[in-house]
């Protein structure tokens, strides 16, 4: 079997409140296009919300396990995101949205990864689009010791409705106990990161527990996981990293300063309206 694709750091996030957050943007660098994954989680019977906020230059997938997120937007949109629904709301030229997770038997569990637009076509300043994906509509590929949940992109011969703007493979994996999960990603998608929602697993001899991000070495070897005595729910995520920069004011993110002053003032007006 191939050498597995090595972890340069796993990080254990930062904890605050009821979200976890793993990708900040001084690892931009190693972790292009991914500028955010969170885990969000609360075992309280409260629903919490966010009031309307923008972003721009971002696709942003939302993944709720448990719980149901409802989700308006300017585009306009309105989408009820059930569990193991899929959300992508591509924020362009600017976006402003506001969401309220909706606990089952007072749990939420949710899941988000932004990237960065590709700056080129355009895509970077695009007209912003929210699209909701049920959840019966994604390919499961069952093996005798796992089953892969395909989220995004391409997986062997399987596809997900989901497309990005960039090009992504996102996963949602179940894993037995004492067995191997190989890929092989196509030769480009050299970022890429493993996060470990339960149970333990190895890669390249590297031990993760619940809550830990590994984040593997720029490379176009194949990721192999294995597990020993007990089973993992872990997510695979490989992509193609952009050639621009990125720069960011926190809800944004661009390859120049001129466009996000250009999607700030695109934002401000949004939220102008909105409160008028």
């Amino acid at each position: 079997m191939p050498k597995s694709r090595q972890l340069t750091h796993i990080r254990h996030g930062i904890k605050k409140g009821i979200t976890t957050s793993f990708i900040h943007e001084k690892h931009f660098t190693t972790t292009n296009p991914f500028v955010l994954w969170e885990h969000f989680t609360s075992k309280t019977p409260t629903n919490h919300g966010l009031n309307f906020h923008g972003h721009s230059g971002v696709e942003a997938i939302s993944y709720p396990l448990t719980g149901t997120i409802s989700h308006y937007d300017s585009t306009p949109q309105h989408h009820i995101i059930n569990s193991g629904d899929v959300h992508i709301m591509t924020s362009g030229q600017g976006i402003i949205h506001k969401s309220t997770t909706l606990p089952q038997q007072s749990i939420s569990e949710s899941f988000q990864l932004w990237m960065a637009l590709p700056a080129t076509n355009n895509n970077e300043m695009c007209q912003p689009k929210s699209q909701l994906f049920n959840k019966d509509n994604f390919p499961l590929i069952e093996t005798n010791n796992s089953t892969t949940k395909l989220l995004v992109g391409h997986y062997h011969q399987y596809s997900s409705p989901v497309k990005s703007h960039c090009e992504l493979i996102l996963l949602d994996i179940i894993m037995a106990s004492y067995s191997t999960w190989y890929f092989a990603p196509p030769k480009q998608h050299l970022s890429g990161f493993i996060y470990l929602k339960s149970g333990v697993a190895y890669s390249a001899n590297n031990k993760l527990t619940p809550f830990q991000m590994g984040l593997f070495e720029s490379s176009s070897s194949p990721i192999i996981i294995t597990t020993t005595n007990q089973s993992s729910r872990f997510f695979i995520a490989v992509a193609i990293p952009l050639n621009q920069p990125l720069i960011t004011n926190q809800h944004s993110v661009h390859s120049c300063k001129n466009n996000i002053n250009k999607s700030q003032t695109t934002i401000n007006e949004l939220l102008s309206n909105i409160n008028q």
